[in-house]
């Protein structure tokens, strides 16, 4: 479990976990994860409260790697090639605080509604969803990221300890044709970097040709301009030792490189590199900016929504450098480096669910924003007991003090799940389907 410091604390998670009596061991290289055991498994953990709220990631071990390497910076722009299911996009969001911009991108509409789900259900507001083959941003967007990460498909070798099915798809013709597009999608990371900037390789394989092989024939093409390098120091030497002899035993001249084998980490496999890039791979072209799908909401307007959600719960919900963007009834939050990034193509989305514009002209608040920031309201407030969150995630209503009137901000031990309506000392669920357990 990776824990989701936009909304939580890793103080807190552990404390949590104690009550629980979870056995809890530190991921080395990741220090806000845990390996997790526990003698009573009678609930998933999938369906535990504080993943349903967003405030931990299920996630596996190794594929955390690969965001510890690019070590993105707050107030960075950063570009994710490959980004769905959202494990490590959401990662980056954090380690970012949900400053500067991820671009999170992938190419196949269902992954694509998978990574926004992940990306609203973690509240990740700095981001803009595109949908385009990665090798569109080595020519359309040269040397505009401070960081890139290439997650590049493959034939999934690493996986095969929770899934025997991926070794089908591991024919020495499916490993060629996933070696090409690997260096295609290398090489567009490598030109959409910035000079000085950083490029992370990674795979969920173990073959030598999807691995060792792509990065030597980056560094053969652009000798000079780019290097490999080891930011972690002496942290997983047995994983860089383990990718020199891949590369003794295939005569390359050796670079560092993190091959992760499943029986020494107790992991699934992984590989990682680490580029730096030294200078410039390809001229930078000018390109005409493309409008959002989304409206940004002007200031004027958005204070005006802002003390509308004041007067109603005592906080605007809103923080420093937020930006309100509007999507037919849809308000949506993000923040100010979204709003002045340019780009040659529409995006897909952007930013977060925030609340909908009622016919009444009146605001209902988003479950999503209601579980990031639903802490700061001080009216319209109700604590949960036990018995009120077993219904409501039941799928029942449940009672509630007659004082109470209209959208609720529901709390129960310090954290928020969502929101309810209030009427007549009745609280209509209004969480949302994924969240309720029971039909």
């Amino acid at each position: 479990m990776r824990v989701n410091t936009l909304k939580s604390s890793v103080e807190d998670f552990v404390r949590i976990a104690k009550e629980k009596n979870w056995q809890l061991e530190p991921v080395p290289w990741t220090p806000e994860a845990f390996f997790v055991d526990r003698v009573d498994r009678e609930t998933a953990l999938g369906k535990d409260l504080l993943h349903l709220m967003g405030h931990v990631y299920m996630q596996e071990a190794s594929s955390m790697l690969p965001v510890a390497l690019l070590d993105p910076q707050p107030g960075e722009k950063i570009l994710d090639m490959s980004a769905a299911p959202g494990s490590k996009t959401t990662q980056m969001a954090a380690r970012m605080n949900n400053t500067g911009l991820i671009i999170a991108n992938d190419v196949q509409e269902k992954r694509l509604w998978t990574l926004k789900s992940a990306l609203h259900r973690l509240g990740v507001t700095n981001m803009i969803v595109t949908k385009k083959v990665g090798q569109w941003f080595g020519k359309n967007m040269t040397g505009r990221f401070d960081r890139v990460l290439c997650d590049a498909p493959c034939t999934a070798q690493g996986t095969s300890r929770k899934d025997s099915d991926a070794l089908d798809y591991c024919s020495l013709d499916n490993i060629g044709k996933m070696a090409k597009l690997q260096r295609e999608l290398l090489e567009a990371a490598i030109h959409a970097c910035k000079t000085g900037g950083r490029i992370v390789y990674s795979t969920c394989t173990l073959t030598p040709e999807e691995n060792e092989d792509v990065v030597r024939s980056m560094l053969d093409k652009f000798e000079g301009q780019l290097e490999v390098i080891n930011p972690l120091g002496t942290l997983l030497m047995q994983a860089v030792e383990d990718s020199l002899i891949v590369q003794k035993e295939l005569g390359m001249k050796p670079f560092p490189a993190y091959r992760v084998w499943p029986q020494t980490y107790d992991t699934e496999g992984f590989f990682c590199a680490v580029f730096h890039k030294l200078a410039q791979t390809k001229d930078r072209l000018p390109f005409e900016p493309v409008r959002f799908q989304e409206e940004e909401v002007p200031q004027a307007r958005q204070k005006i929504f802002g003390k509308q959600l004041e007067e109603k719960y005592g906080t605007s919900f809103l923080q420093d450098g937020d930006v309100i963007f509007q999507r037919g009834d849809q308000l949506l939050l993000a923040n100010h480096p979204v709003s002045k990034f340019h780009m040659p193509v529409q995006d897909y989305s952007l930013g977060m669910p925030f609340a909908k514009r009622l016919k009444s002209e009146e605001l209902r608040l988003d479950h999503e924003v209601a579980t990031l920031r639903g802490h700061m309201a001080t009216k319209s407030v109700w604590e949960l007991t036990d018995e009120h969150l077993n219904k409501l995630l039941d799928g029942k209503d449940t009672e509630c003090p007659r004082d109470l009137r209209g959208d609720v901000v529901l709390i129960y031990k310090g954290m928020c799940v969502g929101l309810g309506l209030a009427i007549d000392g009745v609280l209509k669920n209004r969480l949302p389907r994924w969240v309720v357990q029971k039909s």
